[in-house]
């Protein structure tokens, strides 16, 4: 189960924890308009969620993060830490299997999304 949340920080620490076969995650989640559409993207994981209201955009991108910690869930340790490796993160060493990473993008913005409209949340696993 995911649950977005609002946040005054733009760039908070993306993580994705692996412990006792479980994934959890906390992950930047931006927000704004495209056209007639609320777009709600990932861009640690390259991965987004649409709708024409904020609420269907949520739900999408929850589900798009369900599949992907299915996926991730069904690796191997070795493709596991490969995968999250070939997206930017970092094992922690400090952590078993804690893998985070901070984003910021080459204009340290997001592009296209609508002036005025974008937003920062967070997605955390519950």
């Amino acid at each position: 189960m995911f649950k977005v949340t609002q946040s005054q920080l733009i760039s908070e620490k993306d993580t994705i924890c692996i412990k006792n076969g479980k994934i959890s995650c906390s992950l930047n989640i931006y927000s704004g308009k495209q056209g007639d559409y609320i777009i709600n993207y990932c861009p640690s994981l390259n991965i987004s969620g649409y709708g024409k209201t904020e609420e269907e955009a949520e739900d999408f991108i929850k589900v798009e993060m369900e599949v992907f910690c299915e996926d991730l869930h069904s690796m191997n340790t070795k493709n596991k830490e490969d995968f999250l490796s070939s997206l930017g993160f970092e094992r922690d060493v400090f952590a078993a299997k804690n893998y985070s990473r901070s984003f910021v993008d080459e204009n340290g913005k997001l592009q296209d999304f609508e002036e005025g409209t974008l937003q920062h949340k967070m997605l955390e696993s519950a």
